[in-house]
């Protein structure tokens, strides 16, 4: 009979983490939550422990495994030639609920990536046939960060990855440990029960191959949220966000809808492009001449609304651009990570200087310097830079 432990309950999780720790040391497998379903997880790195899993999803007790990462940077060992579009989902949805299906060689990268340098192939022969799935020329992998503690704390303790799959009756995940501990009555030694999960439902999983991407299984992210994993996403950065930048901002959405119209319908955009500032004041207006600037191009600014520069925008960006050197050593001094996204507007070393207090003749002087900076920068993009999705 499986033993169920309470994990809001426990005095100290600490002590549920060492007993999940320990289990699959010995390669035991263990019922554990995941922010979706109840998962049935084992070390990777464990060929008998795999060969008990293996049955239990030819018996159809366990839905199609997937490879649990410490972190979203673990993917790219097992992964390394990442397209911008996987790469891009990564560090948008993990830790979180979407299973993301890689190659785990992408010769379309690299005509010398081998496959070969994918740490998928030190798993054992039992997890590979498990997690991989070939496609022609690619073989994908499923993989994924959870955040729920109760499997993320034990996989700091333990020397690889973990294999998990979803516990499942005629396809139907499970999210409450009374379900879990009827499917897998004394298959698992250990079930940490923690209630209903939080999503209650499954993973999404999306197949990204260089710039194309298939949704293999609905799952709990809502169609909206799931694009914008996967947008081109670009931020232009000024002091105040009342002139240059907002500018900017409706310029350059504009020339992307013109050069890439099939990227720009209004339901499901494949790039999203916004604005912010260093020292801005939430919520304040376009300044009167920006709005008039924009007007004779056919362009508005009559809604927006001021907002500061964060890590979250500035991690989730694609391409950074701000209007001076010193926007960009600022942004640099915080997070000199991003070195090789930020760049200046102009893309050389020249200032977009600030027309705040000139008259109309200014701002427009300024709004053409800053609409030529960016046709440069949207010649460079291509198609490769937004995801494609298969129907």
């Amino acid at each position: 009979m499986v033993k169920t432990l309470g994990w809001k309950n426990s005095v100290d999780q600490r002590d549920l983490v060492h007993l999940i720790v320990q289990g699959l040391v010995e390669g035991q497998l263990i019922a554990i939550p995941t922010e979706t379903t109840y998962q049935v997880a084992v070390s990777a790195l464990n060929a008998e422990a795999l060969e008990r899993v293996a049955l239990l999803v030819d018996q159809g007790i366990l839905a199609t495994p997937t490879l649990v990462l410490r972190s979203a940077q673990e993917a790219f060992d097992y992964s390394p030639n990442m397209s911008k579009i996987a790469s891009r989902a990564v560090y948008r949805a993990w830790p979180g609920p979407l299973v993301l299906s890689l190659p785990i060689s992408n010769t379309g990268v690299s005509e010398h990536a081998e496959r070969d340098v994918s740490l998928a192939n030190q798993l054992p022969e039992v997890a590979q046939r498990l997690l991989l799935e070939d496609k022609g020329s690619e073989s994908f992998l499923r993989q994924r960060v959870t955040s729920h503690p109760a499997l993320s704390e034990p996989q700091r303790l333990t020397r690889g990855p973990l294999l998990i799959a979803d516990c499942a009756v005629e396809n139907k995940p499970l999210i409450c440990p009374e379900q879990v501990e009827e499917l897998l009555g004394d298959t698992c030694k250990l079930l940490i029960d923690d209630g209903p999960t939080h999503f209650g439902g499954l993973a999404t999983c999306v197949q990204v191959s260089e710039c194309q991407c298939r949704l293999m299984e609905k799952g709990v992210i809502e169609p909206e949220r799931l694009n914008r994993m996967f947008q081109l996403a670009i931020l232009v950065v000024c002091t105040g966000n009342t002139c240059r930048s907002p500018m900017a901002e409706v310029l350059l959405r504009d020339l992307l809808k013109k050069r890439f119209p099939q990227f720009a319908d209004e339901q499901q955009p494949r790039f999203h492009i916004a604005s912010a500032g260093l020292s801005a004041y939430p919520g304040g207006p376009a300044s009167v001449e920006a709005q008039v600037a924009m007007q004779k191009r056919g362009l508005s600014l009559r809604n927006h609304q001021s907002q500061a520069v964060t890590g979250q925008s500035l991690q989730q960006a694609d391409l950074v651009l701000t209007m001076t050197r010193h926007h960009r050593a600022a942004i640099l001094q915080q997070m000199p990570g991003l070195e090789d996204r930020v760049y200046l507007v102009s893309g050389s070393t020249d200032d977009v200087s600030d027309p705040f207090g000139g008259p109309e003749e200014v701002y427009e002087d300024c709004a053409t310097q800053i609409e030529g900076f960016l046709e440069s920068w949207v010649s460079k993009l291509d198609e490769n830079w937004f995801s494609q999705w298969a129907v």
